[in-house]
């Protein structure tokens, strides 16, 4: 599955739309897209979670001994794996 950016889509679809009606052409093209832009405004739209990599999560210290996630025990991490229970530390770093 590829994910887009719904808002950036709509705007850009629009513009095409301004600068048809601009240029005075109501045919074919400027139907195409005003249908277009309905067509994607009725698609649900899928929220994709907020991914926190180990080394920007609260629980990695890359000073532990083989970089040990302190949420979960024995677990050893690389700084760019990740999982479900991340939370961004507010620092960078």
């Amino acid at each position: 599955m590829n994910l887009i950016n719904y808002n950036q889509v709509i705007e850009a679809l629009d513009k095409e739309r301004q600068l048809l009606l601009n240029r005075e052409q109501y045919g074919a093209e400027n139907v195409l897209v005003h249908h277009a832009i309905n067509v994607i405004a009725e698609l649900p739209i899928v929220r994709q979670p907020e991914i926190v990599r180990c080394k920007d999560c609260i629980y990695y210290d890359p000073e532990w001994v083989d970089e040990e996630c302190r949420l979960f025990d024995d677990f050893t991490t690389e700084p760019d794996w990740f999982c479900a229970d991340g939370e961004r530390r507010d620092d960078d770093g």
